[in-house]
């Protein structure tokens, strides 16, 4: 299966972030279109959700890469901020982790040092007061 699945897509766009966005709203269609209680309005978002199945299903298969790969470039110069937005979150949780923040008692920036080192005398950069912490 595996086999036939890689010849299938050998020369092909495949999924990139555009494609996997068609395929969020195309399942989210799809479930909206057995929620909604309305018949008309069913009927809609049930041939949306076709319309975005078969727009995701032609550019995974699609042999024109280029055109392909330009249309996800424009999608992701679109969305840019908000993919920066979840890149910002992503290192500020990291940092958590790896670093304890302290704000400096004199001046009150905020002061990064690394965790798991014990009791460490902090010196600020900005007004050069020093401290006793534990990281």
């Amino acid at each position: 299966m595996r086999a036939m699945l890689a010849r299938l897509f050998a020369g092909r766009n495949g999924m990139d972030q555009l494609n996997m966005a068609a395929l969020v709203l195309a399942i989210l269609l799809w479930v909206l279109s057995f929620v909604v209680p309305v018949r008309g309005l069913r009927t809609v978002l049930y041939y949306a959700f076709l319309l975005a199945a078969g727009v995701c299903i032609y550019r995974a298969l699609s042999r024109n890469i280029s055109a392909r790969q330009a249309e996800n470039q424009r999608f992701l110069q679109r969305t840019g901020r908000i993919q920066s937005t979840r890149e910002g979150w992503h290192n500020r949780a990291e940092q958590k982790r790896q670093y304890k923040i302290f704000k400096c008692p004199s001046c009150g920036v905020k002061l990064r040092v690394p965790r798991g080192k014990g009791k460490i005398r902090v010196t600020c950069r900005q007004c050069g007061a020093s401290f006793e912490e534990k990281s």
